[in-house]
């Protein structure tokens, strides 16, 4: 475990509960080092956007605490808000203004001097594609350049922490791509919090995830080891070769005596396997039984090993433990 002067980010027992009936967040604590990119998932309503704020000190916790970079985050904590870069859901700029006004305006609430923060608003238009568009008004900005001003704004003060609020949301796919390429590059050198509704998202860029399910914390560790919760016995195999062999080959495939189920549709092949077997040894057995059929494997995939698949098995996991963990509960009481 890393030390406690390691830390970027650290929570204990954090709460939050609204007019004493509302309870956004239940009782989190956790921890996020350097160089970490936390994908925070949940539903809707789940405490994702509450625990950004208390992180960023922008609401006090009702219990608990929440510190960065080792020190207590409060609402006053001005000076260490200066060292994180902020991006809200569908963020909004001033419609008069252009880019460079902007940011311009930007750098000197961070107090950077003229001959500092000139340059460096160039170079960041420049980085995320606003250069064709530096002196046109931001009122007639598509949804992909106001992503982009709002990564600029929250990299104008050379923050160590990112915290990203559904960067790619509204996105078309172009802006989309660019955004998820410019994660992989800041990832090198910042530590990220990204809040994303989209898994596939969180699975391209994130290397750590943070599930949160109606407040409370569910799961909190690498990318890989969510993933690694869903059983590993289903795969998709795409053929090719002459149809007869394909043919052959999936009955074949049908008589090994570990694989449950085998559907061939459109020259794909569907498999599985039974939960306790080996599956190296009988995808071996399967790859032996294409050769010896002459059928040539193109891609071979598991199914149901995304982060979404592992997402939603674990949410409804929890879903079903709920009265369960009540009940354990009020007995331990």
């Amino acid at each position: 475990m890393a030390e406690a002067t390691e830390l970027v980010v650290e929570t204990q027992h954090l709460t939050k509960i609204y007019q004493n009936r509302q309870i956004a967040l239940n009782d989190v604590s956790l921890t996020i080092e350097p160089g970490c990119v936390l994908g925070l998932l949940g539903p809707n309503g789940a405490g994702k956007t509450t625990f950004l704020r208390l992180v960023l000190g922008l609401h006090r916790p009702t219990a608990g605490w929440a510190k960065v970079f080792k020190q207590t985050m409060s609402p006053n904590a001005a000076d260490l808000r200066r060292r994180i870069g902020y991006i809200p859901t569908n963020p909004q700029f001033p419609k008069g203004m252009t880019p460079i006004v902007y940011l311009d305006y930007i750098a000197r609430l961070f107090g950077l001097p003229a001959d500092v923060r000139k340059p460096k608003l160039a170079t960041l238009i420049r980085a995320v594609d606003l250069l064709p568009h530096s002196g046109d008004s931001i009122a007639h900005f598509t949804p992909g350049m106001t992503a982009r001003l709002a990564v600029a704004a929250s990299l104008i003060n050379e923050p160590d922490l990112l915290i990203w609020d559904e960067p790619t949301h509204g996105l078309d796919i172009e802006a989309r791509r660019s955004m998820l390429e410019l994660i992989k590059r800041l990832a090198a050198e910042k530590t990220l919090i990204i809040s994303s509704h989209n898994l596939s998202d969180v699975d391209e860029v994130c290397n750590h995830a943070c599930v949160l399910n109606k407040g409370q914390l569910i799961f909190h560790g690498s990318l890989q080891d969510l993933k690694g919760r869903i059983r590993k016995n289903h795969y998709e195999l795409d053929l090719d070769g002459e149809q007869k062999a394909i043919t052959k080959t999936v009955q074949a495939v049908r008589a090994l005596k570990d694989v449950t189920h085998a559907v061939l549709r459109h020259r794909r092949l569907d498999v599985k396997l039974g939960d306790e077997t080996s599956n190296a040894l009988v995808l071996a057995q399967l790859f032996q039984t294409l050769a010896d059929h002459k059928v040539s494997l193109i891609t071979v995939r598991s199914v149901g090993m995304q982060t979404e698949q592992a997402y939603l098995d674990l949410v409804e996991k929890e879903e079903g433990r709920g009265f369960a963990r009540l009940y354990q509960t009020a007995e331990a009481a």
